[in-house]
Formats: structure tokens, sequence, C-alpha cells
């Protein structure tokens, strides 16, 4: 679906329950502090690029560098998945607050032309494993540096592939640290904020659209 190269990153397919819905929120930020969330102490490369807070500690870190400019929420968007469904949560040029779609991941995008209105393309779908802890949920996470122009074609490529168990109340955080990134966004540091808000029962469950409460 990229004019000249594209880095495919596939998930299999999910067993889909839509006796439950999962509310996921996700944040595209920036902050000039490099050492904000995960320390790069060790070095950008060697340091590790992702970690797992309570949400309301993560929205108040993230409120406090806000309010000392330390750091800039390029989108913040929530959907309501069923279990096992996918949710695709772009972060589009310009930061347009769209609603997240839901998609059959093996079926392409109709319109091939998608990727230039995109900085990033997420893709999130949370399943319940009978094995997993009592109140936590498999959550995939696959997202694709985007980097494409009408006029000088461009790539998409996978740099992140993440499987991890989430409750709700928990925020994943993933430092974006791929050379494309690094590039693209200089001294500044680019995150991207994984938050399971709720799982509810379908007739119980209500599509909360907007922001985290601050």
């Amino acid at each position: 679906s990229c004019p000249n190269s594209v880095s495919f990153g596939v998930h299999p397919s999910l067993p889909l329950d839509k006796s439950i819905q999962a509310e996921i929120e996700i944040t595209y930020f920036t902050t000039e502090d490099p050492n904000a969330f995960i320390s790069e102490k060790a070095g950008i490369n060697r340091s590790a690029s992702s970690k797992i807070l309570d949400t309301n500690e993560f929205v108040a870190k993230l409120k406090r560098l806000e309010a000392a400019e330390l750091a800039r929420v390029k989108k913040r968007q929530s959907v309501a998945s069923y279990m096992g469904e996918t949710a695709k949560l772009g972060l589009e040029r310009g930061s347009g607050n769209t609603e997240g779609r839901m998609i059959n991941a093996s079926i392409a995008p109709t319109n091939p032309n998608y990727v230039y209105t995109l900085e990033r393309e997420t893709e999130i779908s949370v399943s319940k494993d009978s094995a997993e802890q009592e109140g936590y949920y498999r959550v995939m996470v696959l997202s694709w540096f985007v980097d494409a122009t009408a006029f000088k074609g461009g790539q998409k490529v996978v740099d992140y592939d993440a499987n991890l168990v989430l409750a709700p109340g928990q925020t994943a955080l993933f430092k974006l640290m791929s050379d494309y990134e690094i590039k693209r966004s200089g001294r500044a540091r680019s995150y991207m904020a994984v938050t399971m808000r709720s799982v509810s029962p379908v007739r119980l469950a209500s599509v909360k659209r907007g922001s985290l409460s601050r």
C-alpha cells in the first residue's frame, strides 16, 4: 500500500467475542526530556524502550510535563472494540482527531493513498486468554512508522511489535526509538501510550470518546 517500500507486520487472527468490549485509548506525544518516563542513562540504544504504569500516574506526570512546556500531546484517541477485533488508531499529519476504525487485519485498505495522510499507523487488539491471571488481558500492538509524500513516494516500516498483558487502569508506554523516528523527531523523544480504560460486557459497555480524565 506504500509507493516504494513496505515492511509488513502480521499478527495472527484472534477469535472474535462480541459479548465483551475493551475500551482502549492511545496517546501520541513528544517530550523534550529524554528521561521523562524511561531513563536513557545507559544510552538511547541500550536503555529500555517500554514500561507499564498506573494510568493515574501516567496522566499526572504527562500533565506536569505539559504545564512545564516539556511535552506536547499530538493526538489522543479512544475506541471500544470487541475481544479479538482489531482497532486501527493512526496519527495523522496535522493531528486530526478522527475516530478509531475497526478493521479486518487480513483485508488491505481499499485506497492505497491513505498512507499520505499519516505519520504513524497502529493496530491494537485485546483478547482474554484463559491461562492469564484474572483481570488481565492480552494486548497486541503493531505500529508502523510512515513517511510518505505525494512527490517523493515513501515507506511504511514496522518499528513496534508488542505482545503484553494489561489490566484496566494500566498504561503501556512505548518510547519510539527507531532510526527513522529519531531522524524525524530530532532532540525530542516520541512516545506512544496505550491505556486500557475498561473491559465490560457489551450490554454495559459505554463508548467514551475523548480525553483521559485529568
